[in-house]
This record gives structure tokens, sequence and C-alpha cells, in this order.
């Protein structure tokens, strides 16, 4: 009897554990700490409107869509959603850091890994071929996210053709909800 009720807390532990995982209502997930450059990225969660040089001079009216996904461990950010052009990026906890992947309109999803942060800026870079065919393929190299205020958002989508910068695209936006 006394190795009964000695056993019966880690049966009752176990019983929860196993009806947790049939119906998923009750999964017990551990926290998961984030860097604090993803936590400075939900700053951005919402939408986003304005306007952007592709590279050619000429603006153009844009819109960004920022959201939470993925239990809060991954933001995605919808550029031109609902058009042909809509690209999708995400962005997520790479060790200590913070990476992407951009699944672009090319055809390609370059991925890559944050090179530096300051508060105000995040600039991503690639490093190596992961996502493309390789580094002669056309795709966007780098990016720089920048928040000088709470409601103003600028990104810099550095373009790479023949393996060399080929044009920076320039958006100009302002959070709208």
């Amino acid at each position: 009897m006394k190795k009964l009720i000695a056993a019966l807390p880690v049966l009752v532990l176990c019983a929860h554990f196993a009806s947790a995982h049939e119906g998923n209502e009750h999964i017990m997930h551990m926290p998961t700490v984030m860097p604090k450059e993803f936590d400075q990225m939900r700053n951005l969660l919402g939408t986003w409107e304005g306007t952007a040089d592709m590279g050619d001079g000429k603006e153009q009216p844009v819109k960004a869509v920022y959201e939470l996904t993925s239990g809060g461990t991954a933001i995605t950010e919808k550029l031109m959603p609902g058009t042909t052009h809509e690209m999708t990026t995400i962005f997520y906890k790479d060790g200590k850091s913070v990476a992407l992947t951009h699944y672009c309109a090319m055809g390609n999803h370059p991925e890559m890994k944050l090179k530096s942060a300051d508060g105000k800026t995040l600039n991503f870079e690639m490093k190596g071929t992961a996502g493309i065919a390789s580094a002669q393929e056309e795709h966007m190299h780098a990016l720089a996210i920048t928040t000088p205020d709470a409601n103003t958002l600028q990104e810099e989508w550095t373009n790479y053709a023949d393996g060399k910068k080929k044009m920076t695209a320039k958006f100009k936006l302002k959070r709208k909800i």
C-alpha cells in the first residue's frame, strides 16, 4: 500500500501528459526565450502603408503586414499582400540571434542572418547561398529595417545579380493599425 501511495503522484503526472497529447488541449510548452532583437521586431506587428522605390526612382504605393505566429516564435511579413508581387518573409530565432527567409516573387527564398542591430536598425545579410541556386542568381541579398519612431518604418532591400550589388529597393511606411 505504501508503494502505491508513493507511486500515485508519478501515475497522475503520466496520465496528465498522456491525456494532454491525445487532444492537444493541454500540451504544456516551455516558454521560449527570444533574442532581444526579435522582441524589438514585435514592435512592427500591424499594418503599414507608404511608398516604395524599387530602384528606378519612381515611387509606388505599398503595404506591409506583420503578424506574430508559431506560438510567438516567428513573425511573418507580407509585402504587397493581395497583389501578383506579394512576398512573405519569416523572421525567427536562430540560436541566440535572429534570421529570416524571404520568399521572393523572383521564385527563390534567400536566407539571411542578423549582422548588426542598434535598437533602431536591424541589418540582415546572406551568408553563403542558402535558398538560391548560386551566387550568380538574382536575389535579395541584404535587408536593413529602421524604425526612427514607433509609427515610421523604413526598409532597404539590396538586390544582387551576377555576384554583385544590382540595386536597392527603398520602402517608406507609416503604421495604419
